[in-house]
């Protein structure tokens, strides 16, 4: 049977949380002949056993609308009679959200429901899409329902103890910001993060750090679209390979609410380069809490560090003010700011999701570090 998504866990939980790999938010695949329980193995049921051998068949060659097409029509012959009919509505509400048709999913499941109300797969499924598209006390309310039918099962404890912890939240009014890499400790937010009004949740591609989200910058799979207000990235993007890049920024615009934004900070390679060409190469430029720091750190990986075996901490990339602010105006965002800080050789860019107005844009060079330099507004052309 065709694999749409994986299971992984999400480890600020107490129980496994099954994440999707894809954006439609399914949490489970299709089930198969082998998922079909005994009280459907019966005379009417065959046909629909049929069906699921034909599509694992051709499932090399098949195509997702072929697919719903089948669904629909196995459903609509065997409606009045097959007990196998809530595997039908529950594997056509998988295609249809995998297909990118979130209502047809959500009519799926709940026929899958409405059938078979303990069957938790489908309950999962809806409510996570539900809280895909701004309802989390719809999904809520859908979990807890499955709950009484289905006792005490781990998955579903597990969505609801998550999804009333989001919704708490959402009722105190705190904001959410995606610390993206490098995210061990939120000492390392900026002051503008640090208050209690805003929700810190973490996500890197290094297991060790212990981030509620393991996921690479350039595919955050785990984390929904427009579902944080700000995204928050520290000295990591340089990190990525030249290419890798413009879908890290794509990323960071996506799970963005409309009117979030991103804080970005990265080395100020123009500022590093006066230095080399002045042939300061090896001289400190500043001391960091691990030690003096010179150009050379700054282009290929700080040597201690890399000395140490750690191989991720050599830069693949880099980026002056303007390649900075032109690289997020063409990953989609609508305005940025960008400051460069010639003292820390830090620039600092402020992204935005939706076009700000004049007085977000004050408030926001109020967020910059004082510097010298002017801070410099992008927008798209025309």
């Amino acid at each position: 049977m065709r694999e749409t998504l994986s299971e992984q866990s999400v480890t600020s939980l107490a129980h496994p949380v099954f994440v999707p790999e894809c954006p439609e938010e399914v949490a489970h695949s299709p089930v198969g002949q082998d998922g079909v329980d005994a009280a459907c193995l019966d005379a009417d049921a065959g046909s629909f056993l049929d069906l699921l051998a034909d599509l694992e068949r051709g499932r090399m060659t098949d195509n997702r609308r072929d697919t719903i097409a089948r669904y629909q029509a196995w459903i609509g012959r065997n409606r009045p009679v097959s007990a196998a009919v809530y595997g039908a509505w529950f594997n056509l509400g998988v295609e249809l959200a995998a297909a990118g048709d979130k209502a047809g999913a959500i009519d799926a499941y709940h026929n899958a429901l409405a059938l078979r109300p303990g069957f938790y797969p489908a309950a999962i499924n809806l409510g996570t899409i539900k809280e895909s598209i701004g309802q989390p006390e719809e999904a809520l309310a859908i979990w807890q329902q499955a709950l009484q039918a289905e006792g005490t099962r781990a998955e579903l404890l597990a969505y609801r103890n998550h999804l009333a912890e989001v919704c708490r939240v959402e009722r105190q009014g705190s904001a959410k910001v995606l610390h993206v890499g490098h995210a061990n400790s939120r000492e390392k937010l900026p002051l503008v993060f640090c208050g209690a009004g805003w929700q810190e949740i973490r996500v890197d591609i290094d297991p060790a750090v212990r981030a509620e989200f393991v996921a690479s910058m350039s595919n955050m799979h785990v984390v929904s679209d427009g579902q944080v207000d700000a995204v928050y990235s520290a000295h990591a993007i340089q990190h990525l390979d030249a290419h890798e890049v413009p879908p890290a920024l794509q990323e960071m615009r996506r799970v963005l609410k409309l009117n979030g934004f991103a804080f970005i900070k990265l080395p100020d390679l123009q500022e590093v380069a006066r230095y080399v060409a002045d042939g300061k190469l090896e001289d400190p430029l500043y001391m960091s809490p691990l030690g003096p720091v010179a150009p050379l750190d700054i282009l290929y990986g700080y040597r201690p560090t890399v000395a140490s075996g750690h191989a991720f901490a050599t830069p693949r990339t880099g980026f002056t003010g303007a390649t900075l602010g032109a690289a997020l105006i063409k990953a989609g965002f609508d305005a940025v700011m960008v400051q460069r800080e010639a003292a820390a050789f830090c620039l600092t860019a402020i992204a935005f999701r939706s076009r700000p107005d004049r007085e977000q844009l004050v408030r926001t060079q109020a967020l910059l570090p004082a510097s010298n330099h002017p801070a410099v507004l992008y927008t798209p052309p025309g």
